[in-house]
């Protein structure tokens, strides 16, 4: 383990970040397919540098996530939030290459302003039957997304408010193989049949595990070739933000304590909701490097603040451990830098006091 290292730390190893592009960049390569990193997933203009170089670029929410990118050159930057302000979307539109909006009610109050710059397109929410954690199915969302069915509809019967509509945006998936591409893109081309015909591109959105070796590789070639074969006028927008930084990098910590206990609490100088917010959010634990199923000696791997509840799992080691040792948590670098500062761009809250004269009795 290494010991050199500051702790509590985050470190990215550019090195596996870049087989992993090298790996989606081929993907990229094909007709009609645009590959961008979402900067919710990962922000540090260390690894950002790199990502440029390989992908077509970015995706972002709002003008404070696109201050990460702005030393950069990406030939494609794609927007969407579930809410966009007003006061934002001309400098947005004039950043962006595309725009998605989630809602009728922010198409038909912006959607003509920011066409001026770039293209626009809706968020649609396809409703698709797939078994996702409830934390993130977006299918599931009644918030995310205009419902399909209430879409289809609306164009059907109003067109005229969708004369600039070029695309759409499907963000139905969460780190899904290549069988959740062919379910979205078969809803798409059943339902959207004359739609298609006037689009200029499909976002897909995330979920893509693209940089897993389980995932198909020649089935997605397969897959997208023919759908960008029926229709060529359309480009296939991607945003695997989880699948460009997967087991890119770790997060290390020390022992600061060992507390006895029919199972031994070992107390970590860090923190879930300091450090690990993704962690709190999923109630996944994550990997522990050099642990084993069935070790012989067994820890509760604890954070060291306050909260009873500050605990990260319990953990098997074939040998034991010691104050000082380093605790190094695996694949952590998607969602978790992020959650630190501001995620998806989201403002910081601001801190007011309100002084009042208090009558006293008397």
């Amino acid at each position: 383990m290494p010991t050199k290292i500051p702790s509590p730390s985050f470190v990215l190893e550019l090195p596996k970040l870049e087989s992993n592009l090298k790996k989606i960049s081929k993907l990229g390569s094909l007709k009609n397919v645009i590959i961008l990193h979402t900067l919710k997933s990962f922000h540090k203009l260390d690894g950002l540098s790199l990502i440029d170089k390989y992908l077509d670029g970015f995706s972002m929410g709002n003008l404070t996530e696109y201050k990460y990118i702005s030393s950069l050159k990406p030939k494609h930057i794609h927007t969407y939030s579930p809410y966009i302000y007003t006061n934002d979307i001309v400098e947005l539109s004039k950043l962006s290459s595309t725009i998605s909006f989630n809602s009728i009610s922010q198409w038909e109050s912006l959607s003509h302003i920011a066409s001026k710059q770039c293209s626009v397109g809706l968020r649609i929410n396809p409703k698709l039957n797939i078994k996702l954690p409830t934390y993130c199915n977006p299918n599931k969302s009644m918030a995310l997304g205009v419902e399909y069915n209430k879409f289809l509809d609306l164009y059907s019967k109003n067109r005229k408010i969708f004369t600039k509509l070029e695309g759409l945006h499907f963000h139905a998936l969460s780190t899904s193989g290549v069988d959740g591409l062919k379910y979205l893109l078969a809803h798409i081309s059943k339902e959207y049949k004359e739609i298609l015909k006037e689009l200029k591109w499909i976002n897909l959105g995330g979920g893509h595990n693209f940089a897993s070796s389980s995932y198909n590789i020649d089935a997605f070639i397969d897959t997208v070739t023919k759908f960008t074969n029926t229709h060529p006028n359309i480009k296939l927008i991607f945003e695997p933000g989880e699948g460009v930084m997967k087991n890119s990098g770790y997060f290390c910590t020390t022992i600061l304590d060992i507390i006895p206990s029919s199972t031994a609490v070992v107390i970590l100088d860090t923190s879930i909701e300091t450090h690990l917010l993704d962690v709190a959010i999923t109630k996944v634990s994550p990997t522990v490097k050099s642990s084993s199923i069935n070790g012989k000696y067994k820890y509760l791997l604890a954070g060291m603040s306050c909260i009873a509840g500050d605990t990260i799992g319990e953990y098997s080691f074939n040998s034991p451990l010691t104050i000082g040792d380093k605790i190094i948590f695996e694949d952590m670098i998607a969602y978790t830098i992020v959650k630190q500062t501001n995620y998806n761009g989201i403002k910081s809250a601001f801190f007011r006091v309100e002084s009042h004269l208090i009558k006293q009795k008397g």
